[in-house]
This record gives C-alpha cells, structure tokens and sequence, in this order.
C-alpha cells in the first residue's frame, strides 16, 4: 500500500517538476507570455498591480509629476512604442535622476525620424538646444552629456540633430574615428556630395580604391535610426541588473515586465461552499494550478538569483576592473550550488545581465575550456554569434567591425580568430549574408 502511494505521489510530481524546467529555461517575454495566457485561462488567477516608479516629470521643474501614460496616448502608435522603450532602457540604467529628467526631455522632443528637428514653414531644421533648454535649470554642457548617452540606446543613434550627424555616429560606431569612412564624413563632406573622390584621396594621400569602398560603405548606412520602428523594434531585455559603485556590486532582478500573480481569495471561498462536486472538481483543479504556477515562478526567480550571483563572484575582476573572463564551466556554478548541471543549463539559456559596459547573454560567461586561458573560446564564441543576430540586416558587420566591437569589451583577438570562430558557428561572412536576403 506504502508503495503505491509512492508511486502515485510521484507521478503527480513529475509533470509539476516538467513544467519547473520549462519555466526556468523560458526568456523574459516567453515568460510574459504564458503568465498572460494562465491569466486569461485560469478564473482564480489574477495579477498583481505594481505601483509605477520613476515617474517621468515635466518640462518646467523636477519635483511636479508627469503623467507617462497619458504622454503616451497623445502619440502615434509608432511614437508610444519608441518612446515607451527608450523610457523603459533609462529605469534599467544607473542614471541620476537628474539625467532622467533631461532625458525625458530630449526624447519628448523627438521627431518621427529620431531626431532632434523641428519643422518650421515647411523647413525642417535641427532644434537649438539653448533655445529648448532656456527655461530650465539645465546647462548646455548637461543637456549634451545626457544626448550622447541616449545615441547608445537600442535603436542605436536616437537623438542626433540630423541624417548627417547619424551618418558620423555610425562611421564611428561601426569603424572608428580613425577609419576611412569616419574622416570623408568629418572633413570631405562637401567634396562627397559633388563625387570628387579623386580629390578626397588625394587630400588623405590613400589609394582611389580605398576611399570608394569607404564609400560603399557610407552607402549602406541607415539615414534614420528608426526606419523600421513602424513594424517592430527589437532590444535585448536583461534579467538582471549589475551596478558596481566602490568595488561594491549590487545585483538586482529585473522582474519589471512580468506581471505578479496572486489567486483571487473570493474563488477559494467559494469552492470552501460549493456543494456541487464537478464545480468544486473544477475549481481545485484551477486552484492547485495556479499554486503550482506561482510556486514555479518564485522557483525560478531564486534559482536564476543564485546562479547569476555565483557568476559575478566567480567573474568578479570582470565586473569590477574589466578584465578578460577566467574559464568557467556549468558544472562549476553546478556543483557549489548543490544542483544539476543542466538546471544551470536552464537558467542561462535566453537570459541577459545589464552591466557597466553593457548588456551580455549569460552564455558569454562560461565556457568549455579548462586551466590557463585568460578569456574562454566559447564565451567569444558566444559574444560574436549575439553580434551577428544583432546585426543590422541591410548591413552586416564584417569581420574587422567585429573585431573593434570585441576590443570595445576588452577582448582582443584576431579578425583571422573572428573568421575562424565565425565558421566554426555556421556562420557565413557579411557579403554572403547580405546576399542572402
């Protein structure tokens, strides 16, 4: 008899334990997802209102509040849904409230394009920063501090003056300030529009070829950084945040975007009183679910806690000098935690940490090499596929850009070791990729 209900126990737990997994391995919006589908096929389930924070505040001073929501309607549906995720990138960053409130600025007063213009009698020109800030306790020197801190947010560039500073931004975050394509922006401009590219070569004493491939290339940048935002703008959700102030790291959950779930005390009531035993069938059912759901995503959140904290103490120096990864295996994080490897497997799988020099897959942190490598094959690996997915479509990066893209975060490697790592991934150079389309 003892037996049998062993058994019977653990086939009850089993598809309970099938569904703790499936969570734990599930990104924040496939998260989201399901929460708002148990929501709408589960009675007894209701969420939990979060109080909002962080309030946006007006123009004229930093204590009054300003209604976001409200601001929001009053826009294009493709306005809300830029601004609402600009706004949303600022609450997850350690800005001052100080730069929030100028940012809120700036981006208020961005056109349709992502730019700092206004149209007057038909012209459209850049807008005079004095002349927005005139009102305000804000100095010229802040407003542009915040503004160029916004131009890395996701879509990158937001919130140039015009097409010609957004081309600047890309040759410089694409090639560098050294490069060709940088430096016939900055200095030939005027010999550009009038295709004198003899000239241009000539005055930079480098080959014709040379600038018309910088060319080429200038030719395949976006004029806007908001060509596609009427369709669908896409922006890596961290799970986590980092902050280091001190040689002091903070982490913090961002449980932002998913919704908090509590079962609705009247439906257990009512099953307490009900006499009719397939409405009471049906009720326990939805209870014992929504139970199961609530105790799997608190599951979730502590073991995802645990793991991320183990990696910052294993990749300490990372965060906090900025130095190269030191190899680290799953089954290190694994077995200090009392768990199996492919939990930690799970828990890292589509999860990102918002750090100081940006935000990384929790991929990028381990790898499967042992003893004496300063930075892990695989966690490059990893890095240059999510630089590549990331990519824009119309322009991918080649394997130089990639390599200055690394060096950005402190890797140094090859544009041979990229190829190499590219082909090991399956991954077809920039031309063929473009070809592909």
């Amino acid at each position: 008899m003892k037996l049998t209900t062993s058994i019977l126990q653990k086939q009850l737990l089993l598809p309970q334990l099938i569904r703790t997994m499936e969570i734990l391995e599930l990104s924040q919006a496939e998260l989201k997802e399901l929460i708002e589908e148990e929501v709408l096929s589960n009675p007894v389930l209701e969420t939990i209102k979060k109080d909002r924070i962080n309030k946006i505040r007006t123009k004229k001073t930093l204590s009054s509040n300003f209604d976001r929501e409200a601001f929001l309607e009053n826009l294009s549906t493709s306005d809300v849904t830029l601004k609402r995720i600009l706004f949303e990138q600022i609450n997850l960053l350690n800005w001052s409230e100080r730069e929030k409130y100028i940012a809120e600025l700036i981006i208020s007063s961005l056109d349709e394009n992502g730019f700092l213009q206004k149209k007057e009698d038909g012209k459209v020109t850049p807008v005079n920063p004095v002349e927005l800030i005139s009102t305000l306790d804000i100095t010229l020197e802040e407003f542009e501090n915040v503004r160029e801190k916004i131009k890395l947010l996701s879509p990158m560039g937001i919130g140039c003056y015009n097409v010609y500073e957004y081309l600047l931004f890309q040759a410089k975050e694409k090639y560098g300030i050294q490069s060709n394509e940088y430096k016939i922006l900055s200095l030939y401009s005027d010999l550009l529009k009038k295709k004198q590219y003899e000239t241009i070569a000539k005055k930079m004493k480098v080959k014709l070829e040379d600038v018309k491939k910088a060319i080429e290339n200038i030719s395949n940048f976006n004029i806007s950084p908001v060509d596609f935002v009427n369709t669908h703008i896409e922006y890596l959700i961290p799970d986590a945040i980092v902050k280091v102030d001190n040689n002091k790291i903070e982490l913090k959950l961002n449980e932002e975007n998913i919704p908090e779930l509590k079962i609705n005390t009247e439906y257990i009531n009512l099953y307490e009183n009900l006499k009719n035993n397939s409405e009471k069938k049906f009720l326990k059912e939805n209870i014992d679910r929504a139970k199961i759901l609530i105790e799997n995503l608190q599951s979730r959140k502590e073991i995802l806690y645990k793991v991320i904290l183990k990696i910052i103490e294993k990749q300490k120096d990372f965060f906090i000098k900025g130095t190269s990864l030191v190899p680290l295996k799953l089954k290190d994080v694994a077995t200090e935690l009392n768990i199996h490897e492919s939990t930690v497997s799970r828990v890292i799988k589509n999860k990102y940490i918002q750090t100081n020099k940006g935000i990384f897959p929790l991929k990028y942190f381990f790898s499967g090499s042992s003893g004496g490598e300063g930075v892990s094959k695989n966690s490059v690996k990893e890095l240059i596929k999510e630089i590549i997915e990331n990519e824009d479509k119309n322009n991918p990066l080649n394997d130089d850009v990639i390599v200055n893209i690394l060096r950005k975060k402190n890797i140094k490697i090859s544009r041979r070791t990229v190829a190499k790592y590219r082909k090991e991934l399956n991954i077809p150079p920039a031309h063929i990729r473009k070809n592909s389309l």
